[in-house]
């Protein structure tokens, strides 16, 4: 059987396409649990390198993100792929490189004494979340320990989520946590109080941007496989039939499903209400973000751990180029 010649044929039917979609969906997978993993570490061992470099990282990837959607929307306005390539990547990147920086400086450099130090104390009390031994204001976090599924993207994002209360309204029924926030609380520096806050918010703001536009490329990748499958096959009339819905009914089906089923800890009253409405109230720019990633993380959390492992070997996302970057 001779395959028609498809160069001439639109964008999402072209194979190089639809290769640069699945190699995305892989790099931004792989970068979601590599973020996890750093925001998520209950000893706090993670070096202001590392979390730089992963910061730095998150723009790339979600400026790679919007390129590969621009390309779809700008391709009827160029004659010339690679031109539309390179302009594309370029658009994105830079856009996504500004648009997350000045997203976080701002939110970081509008914080007071109260979020630094709301910041601080809410990572130190990860463990007692996750232990099911908190409670927001009296009302109840978790009646039992955190389930598997959510443990690492509530590690990550607990302090995040909180951001907009203050360290009185933890209460912890730990007799060590309540030593820790009280009498022999360490002594903290003022640095390590900025880090500790730019870490909450750099945190939900890169990690919803790359996963939201991971799943839009993913939908766009499935919908282009129909699309090619229908033309190879000759399939011309279904193909016209659905090419106007498959893609839009895909990415509902995809952010619905990553949205609408909720987890325990959304759920809870606690979150319900006082972390989340306070968060809306307190921190409006951050608040979509957080929002978005403790509904959508649990639902791709196998996903991203799968991928990370098995096919980019636990690659660390370093920058070799962080002191030419900057922040």
């Amino acid at each position: 059987m001779r395959f028609p010649v498809l160069k001439d044929q639109a964008l999402n039917l072209q194979v190089w396409f639809l290769a640069l979609l699945a190699g995305y969906a892989v790099l931004e997978l792989s970068f979601n649990h590599r973020l996890l993993e750093l925001a998520g570490d209950l000893q706090l061992t993670a070096t202001p390198d590392q979390l730089h470099d992963i910061e730095l990282w998150g723009r790339v990837v979600s400026g790679l993100g919007l390129a590969l959607l621009l390309m779809r929307w700008l391709d009827r306005f160029f004659k010339s792929r690679a031109v539309l390539l390179v302009l594309c990547c370029a658009l994105g990147l830079v856009t996504m490189w500004h648009l997350q920086k000045a997203v976080v400086d701002t939110i970081v450099s509008r914080a007071d004494q109260q979020d630094l130090m709301m910041s601080w104390r809410s990572q130190l009390s990860v463990q007692e979340a996750l232990n099911g031994r908190m409670a927001l204001r009296g009302e109840t976090l978790l009646s039992s320990p955190a389930p598997a599924d959510i443990r690492p993207i509530m590690s990550a994002l607990w302090a995040s989520s909180v951001a907009g209360l203050s360290p009185d309204d933890l209460e912890s029924d730990s007799g060590a946590a309540q030593l820790m926030g009280g009498f022999f609380a360490p002594q903290i520096t003022p640095q390590q109080l900025s880090a500790a806050y730019r870490k909450t918010v750099m945190t939900p703001v890169v990690l919803g941007a790359s996963l939201l536009f991971g799943l839009l490329n993913l939908c766009q990748f499935f919908a282009g496989c129909v699309a090619l499958v229908l033309t190879l096959t000759r399939h011309d009339v279904l193909l016209q039939r659905c090419k106007s819905w498959l893609l839009p009914s895909l990415t509902a089906l995809c952010l619905g499903l990553s949205w609408w089923p909720g987890n325990v800890w959304t759920t809870s009253p606690a979150y319900q209400r006082v972390a989340s409405p306070a968060l809306w109230a307190d921190k409006p720019y951050l608040a979509p973000f957080v929002e978005w990633s403790v509904r959508a993380e649990p639902a791709w959390a196998d996903s991203v751990a799968w991928v990370h492992s098995a096919l980019l070997q636990d690659f660390e996302f370093t920058m070799p180029f962080r002191h030419i970057l900057g922040r």
